[in-house]
C-alpha cells in the first residue's frame, strides 16, 4: 500500500502544479480581443454619423486596432470633461481624444506617444462697423496718440527756437512778446506740416530758415506716416477689434472648452476663462458678444470657423503654446507599450501623415 501511495505522489504533485498553472491569470502583456474606446464629439477629430463615430481619430484608431488585432466597442461620452473621468471609473479601456499630453493628465491616466503636435489659436468676432464713432475710436489708439505726441513735442521745441531766431528782425510774423510769438511760431510749423507753408508769415533768419526747411521736408514724411498708421489702425479695428494676438487677451473674457488643458495657461496670461461644454457653444457665445474671444487647438478652430455659419468669426494672431496630443489609457495599462509601438510604425510608414492629410488637408 505504501509503495502504491509513493508511486502516485508524483502524479498528484504534477496534477496540482497543472491546476495551479491553469488558475493563473493571463499575463499583463496579452492583448484583449475587444476594447471599450471612449469618444466624444471633437471638431475636426470625431463627429457622429448616426450611431457611429467618424473622423480622423476614428480612422487612426481603426488602423491601430488592426495592427493590434482587437475589436472595438465605442462608448459615447457627451463632453471632454466626462471623457477625462471615464478611465478612473472603469467605464472604458481607452480614451481616444485626442488628449493633450500634460503633467496633470499624466497623473490620472497613462498617455501614449503623440499622435500629432499642435498649438493654440484665437478666434474673434469680425467687426463691420463703419460709423463715425468707430472711426473716432480707431483714431484714439495708442500708436496714433504716441505719434501725435512726438510731433507736438517737436513742434513746441522747434517753435521756441524759431521764435528765438526771428523775434528781433521779424516782429511782424513772430512778435517779440513770449506767449504770442511762440504761439505764432508753433502755428506756422503746424501749418507747414499740413499745407506746406503759411502765406501771411515769412522766415528771415538763416537758422530760422534751416528749421523751416526741415519742417517742410519732414512734414511730407509725417503726413505719410500718420496716414498709413491711421489706415492700419482703422482697418484692424473694424475687422478684428482690439484683439490681434495672445498679448491682447490680458483682462479679457475668453471662451474655452470645459476641463481643457489650456485653462491654467490662460489664467497665467491674465485672461478670464469662461468654460463651455464644447467649442460650438463657445463660438456661439462669441458671436453673441458674451465673450471677447475663443481660444482652442488651432486645427479645431480652423475647421469650425471655416464653416459657412461662422462667417462672422475670424482667426487672429500666431499659433502659440504648443502641445503634443495622444491617447489615454488606464494607469499601468499593459497596452501602452503595444500602442506606442504601433503609433511609431504608423509614423514610419507614413500612414499617420496620410490620414491627417486626408481629413484635415495639408498645412505646411
Amino acid at each position: 500500500m505504501n509503495r502504491l501511495l509513493r508511486s502516485l505522489a508524483p502524479l498528484a504533485i504534477a496534477a496540482r502544479m497543472a491546476s495551479g498553472i491553469a488558475a493563473e491569470p493571463a499575463t499583463g502583456g496579452e492583448t484583449p480581443t475587444r476594447m471599450r474606446v471612449a469618444v466624444t464629439p471633437i471638431a475636426s477629430a470625431v463627429e457622429w454619423d448616426g450611431d457611429r463615430p467618424v473622423g480622423v481619430m476614428i480612422d487612426i484608431w481603426e488602423d491601430l486596432a488592426g495592427r493590434l488585432g482587437v475589436e472595438t466597442d465605442f462608448v459615447k461620452v457627451p463632453t471632454v470633461a466626462a471623457l477625462l473621468e471615464v478611465l478612473p471609473t472603469g467605464g472604458a479601456d481607452l480614451v481616444l481624444g485626442p488628449i493633450a499630453i500634460t503633467e496633470d493628465r499624466e497623473r490620472i491616466m497613462d498617455l501614449t506617444h503623440p499622435i500629432f503636435h499642435s498649438g493654440l489659436r484665437i478666434a474673434v468676432r469680425q467687426r463691420r462697423d463703419t460709423g463715425f464713432l468707430t472711426a473716432l475710436e480707431s483714431m484714439l489708439s495708442w500708436r496714433l496718440l504716441g505719434l501725435v505726441g512726438v510731433v507736438a513735442g517737436l513742434a513746441i521745441i522747434s517753435g521756441h527756437l524759431l521764435w528765438w531766431f526771428e523775434r528781433r528782425g521779424n516782429d511782424r510774423s513772430f512778435p517779440a512778446t513770449y506767449p504770442r510769438g511762440v504761439g505764432e511760431a508753433i502755428w506756422w510749423i503746424m501749418s507747414t506740416i499740413i499745407t506746406g507753408g503759411c502765406d501771411d508769415k515769412h522766415v528771415d533768419s538763416m537758422l530760422g530758415r534751416v528749421i523751416a526747411f526741415a519742417w517742410m521736408v519732414g512734414g511730407i514724411g509725417l503726413i505719410a506716416t500718420f496716414t498709413s498708421v491711421l489706415t492700419a489702425e482703422m482697418t484692424a479695428e473694424r475687422v478684428t477689434g482690439t484683439i490681434h494676438g495672445p498679448r491682447d487677451l490680458v483682462g479679457r473674457t475668453v471662451g474655452v472648452q470645459a476641463s481643457g488643458a489650456i485653462i491654467p495657461i490662460l489664467r497665467q496670461r491674465g485672461c478670464i476663462p469662461q468654460e463651455f461644454n464644447d467649442l460650438h457653444d463657445a463660438l456661439e457665445a462669441l458671436e453673441l458678444g458674451m465673450v471677447d474671444a475663443v481660444v482652442a487647438e488651432n486645427q479645431q478652430l480652423m475647421y469650425l470657423v471655416s464653416r459657412a455659419r461662422r462667417g462672422s468669426l475670424v482667426l487672429v494672431g500666431p499659433v502659440f503654446e504648443s502641445f503634443d496630443f495622444g491617447l489615454g489609457l488606464a494607469e499601468n495599462s499593459p497596452l501602452r507599450e503595444q500602442l506606442n509601438g504601433a503609433i511609431l510604425r504608423m509614423r514610419e510608414d507614413g500612414t499617420l501623415s496620410r490620414l491627417m492629410d486626408e481629413w484635415l488637408g495639408r498645412h505646411e
